[in-house]
């Protein structure tokens, strides 16, 4: 079986998040700066965790995307359709 990658546009978590915001629906505000971001191969069998999450300059949803060798990555794309996008490269069931 081959390994699964997505391509997607990423910035690194560097501060764990030790200022954790919220908004008033509880999803986690973060920042995603396009400027410093970069183009990633994400091993999609080395994805733990997607985590809802809100563009702090903006409505846009984003993810934050923890991967098994612990580093996280705040992506362009929301949770959502970062699932469509490992549904369509094979490595998930879809839905019902």
């Amino acid at each position: 079986m081959s390994a699964k990658y997505i391509l997607e546009d990423v910035s690194v978590v560097e501060n764990n998040f030790s200022a954790d915001s919220r908004d008033k629906e509880g999803l986690r505000v973060v920042s995603y700066d396009s400027r410093r971001s970069i183009k990633l191969h994400l091993a999609v069998d080395h994805i733990l965790q997607i985590e809802v999450v809100r563009d702090a300059k903006g409505d846009d949803d984003r993810s934050i995307v923890t991967m098994t060798s612990g580093q996280r990555y705040v992506t362009k794309r929301g949770a959502e359709a970062l699932r469509a996008a490992i549904e369509t490269a094979g490595a998930l069931k879809p839905s019902t």
